[in-house]
């Protein structure tokens, strides 16, 4: 495994969650005023879910000599190797769902249901980025 090639997706993980968590700092009436704020977790989210495709792909590929074909086989794949427990898993789930719909249906996203989603959350990705540590250590 590239060890550089995985820091970087870690380190992508690590500053774009601090980036959302302080974003997170204002109140939900606050955010919910500003499309701006909104749109930059949005797109923190959008990032970090890219880096953990990426980390997974990678490890996918060079550990377990296994292809993938997408974004969501790339979940599916890592969940049969148990890359990660099964409990981080359905904890990252609905980021992974949400991604999706941020990509492909921005306009249905319920800003309310994300600041909820992303505030309960947030703190899986540093989880994510400990227990993948542990696997390249």
């Amino acid at each position: 495994m590239d060890k550089e090639r995985l820091d970087t997706y870690l380190q992508t993980i690590a500053v774009e969650t601090a980036a959302i968590a302080d974003v997170l700092k204002n109140s939900d009436e606050n955010l919910l005023a500003s499309p701006h704020l909104l749109k930059s977790c949005k797109y923190s989210l959008i990032v970090i879910s890219e880096a953990i495709a990426n980390t997974l792909q990678h490890i996918l590929a060079k550990k377990y000599q296994t292809a993938v074909s997408g974004y969501t086989e790339v979940f599916i794949k890592a969940k049969n190797f148990r890359l990660l427990s099964n409990e981080m898993f359905e904890r990252l789930q609905p980021f992974i769902r949400f991604r999706n719909l941020l990509v492909h249906q921005y306009w249905r996203i319920d800003d309310t249901v994300f600041l909820n989603n992303l505030r309960a959350g947030v703190s899986d990705f540093k989880g994510f980025i400990h227990d993948i540590r542990k696997i390249i250590n």
